[in-house]
């Protein structure tokens, strides 16, 4: 049954939504604040460098009409969240879905995104996360691909993967809040590194990058009191070809630009920068040890050679592929 869609965020992911939630027929709603200069030009013209939307989606700057409609989707900046959902908070949403559609963790505190709406007082009926792999570019031409639906309770993320499940997209369904957000946030920075073995003429390093990361960020979910083995489905390993190896992954083309010396105009576009911070927050609250993304920040820190860093990747312990505590604990050491 058709519903009533709020998008919040309008950019390259926001303008997606709201394409696809028309395509699924949902009446479409979308916001951005009206000083944003790519949204201005998508109220005028309808269209910006992605897509063209549909006639029907109306556009608002006004944040109370949200609350008119039935499922409220989010795809601002990961680090723009708190404040929108600060703002949000004041509305009544306990009638309301809320899926966050975006891939990040808070650079400061190091909390999920989900953690954030509960700390503001956000109370929708559910809350989900949308993750996985897939590229608006890929979409739009009617290239089809799976992604995951991640919510705390079965029956709403099983709702919600109804109401959006299409030819276009397959959802799969998980109650792993923890494993997904970190997964779909940490898979950026990943694709960071891809981009930086790309810009050295390292790309034959990727399949041992993508063997190795999953691993690091699975021994964080764990630690976390995640599920682990989400780190090797659709929100992190799954995404991996969309991120490393895509030509419109911003954070492989930030990692590429970045080894080239030429991120002048690109580094906002690239969550991983921000979530490596993030990452290491939480690596070090939790005692794990991740030297792949650790490698990453001391490289982005812009004070430590990159080769340099990379030799020492290379030089520490030899060591299992998959120790004893792999098969007892099932935490891949």
């Amino acid at each position: 049954m058709p519903i009533k869609q709020a998008v919040l965020g309008c950019g390259r992911w926001g303008s997606f939504h709201l394409w696809y939630g028309s395509r699924v027929g949902n009446t479409m709603l979308g916001w951005e604040p009206g000083d944003a200069p790519g949204f201005r030009e998508l109220q005028k013209t309808g269209k910006n460098r992605y897509l063209e939307l549909p006639d029907n989606i109306r556009l608002t700057t006004d944040l109370t009409e949200v609350s008119t409609c039935d499922l409220i989707t989010i795809a601002v900046p990961a680090q723009e969240f708190r404040k929108l959902a600060s703002e949000l908070s004041a509305s009544d949403l306990s009638d309301k879905d809320i899926i966050l559609c975006m891939k990040g963790i808070e650079k400061v505190t190091g909390l999920r995104l989900s953690e954030i709406a509960d700390q503001e007082g956000l109370n929708p009926r559910s809350l989900s996360v949308w993750v996985g792999p897939g590229h608006p570019q890929q979409f739009l031409a009617e290239v089809p691909s799976c992604m995951i639906i991640a919510s705390g309770s079965d029956d709403n993320a099983i709702r919600i993967s109804r109401l959006m499940s299409s030819d276009l997209i397959r959802f799969y369904r998980s109650r792993d809040m923890i494993g997904c957000e970190v997964g779909a946030a940490a898979k950026n920075v990943i694709g960071i590194a891809a981009g930086i073995l790309d810009g050295l003429n390292m790309s034959g390093l990727k399949g041992a990058l993508m063997a190795r990361a999953p691993q690091e960020v699975a021994r964080l979910v764990a630690a976390m009191g995640g599920d682990w083995r989400s780190v090797y489905g659709l929100s992190h390993l799954g995404d991996y070809e969309a991120t490393l190896f895509s030509p419109f992954s911003h954070n492989r083309i930030f990692g590429e630009a970045f080894a080239c010396g030429t991120t002048e105009g690109i580094s906002g576009l690239a969550e991983g920068v921000d979530t490596s911070y993030a990452i290491m927050t939480l690596a070090d609250r939790y005692g794990v040890d991740m030297p792949i993304t650790r490698t990453v920040r001391k490289i982005l820190n812009g004070n430590y050679p990159i080769i340099k860093a990379i030799s020492e990747l290379f030089s520490r312990p030899e060591k299992e592929e998959f120790p004893e505590s792999f098969t007892k604990m099932g935490v891949i050491d």
